[in-house]
């Protein structure tokens, strides 16, 4: 399979960027009392994998946006728990969960049969990405308020999965039609609807 330059590289890049993050969030900003080194070692080890799934072609351009997205969430995460400067022993189990997760997802992306076609075409929405983002946020501060409980936390972090494979899916062809940005918009306000019914019903962590 024929490759170009430039393709490798605005991948690696978006690796690297995160990669640079990981670095940033958990050894340089965390107090020394939230370090977890199997946490960190893992979020590396996938990073590494990620990277490794580029330059071979296993991954697509759509599945490593996918990958890289969710290791930030995983980041954001990790963020939301050490922000109070410890990291207990419930907290290291649910991020090791969302890294099990990620590891199966990658594993599954690179063995699968799609393969990179450099060159192709993207779409960006920033209005339907700038929503998922805000909505990741509200999650993690509900995890860590206490307002969610850690299986409302997942269910509605697999929903979050859902609304952005949805998205690749759609924006797979190079392009991003009205009826399907409606779609999306209505899946993230109904997201948006059960995050507030979760954060507050009457179960609390």
């Amino acid at each position: 399979m024929t490759k170009t330059l430039p393709a490798v590289m605005l991948m690696r890049g978006l690796i690297l960027a995160g990669a640079c993050a990981v670095a940033g969030t958990s050894y340089a900003d965390a107090p020394r009392s939230t370090r977890d080194p199997g946490v960190n070692a893992r979020q590396h080890r996938q990073h590494e994998r990620i990277e490794q799934g580029v330059r071979s072609g296993e991954l697509t351009r759509r599945e490593t946006g996918r990958l890289v997205e969710e290791q930030r969430d995983i980041r954001q995460l990790e963020r939301a728990y050490k922000s109070d400067g410890q990291l207990t022993g419930a907290e290291r189990r649910d991020l090791q969960h969302e890294q099990n997760e990620a590891s199966r997802d990658i594993y599954r992306q690179k063995h699968d049969e799609q393969e990179r076609r450099d060159g192709a075409p993207g779409v960006h929405d920033p209005g339907i990405n700038q929503r998922q983002a805000n909505q990741a946020a509200r999650i993690q501060q509900g995890v860590k308020s206490g307002e969610l409980t850690r299986p409302e936390a997942h269910e509605l972090r697999q929903e979050t999965r859902d609304i952005r494979d949805l998205e690749h899916d759609y924006k797979s062809d190079g392009s991003l039609t009205k009826d399907e940005r409606q779609t999306l918009q209505h899946d993230l306000n109904q997201e948006s609807r059960e995050i507030y019914e979760e954060k507050h019903d009457d179960q609390h962590r």
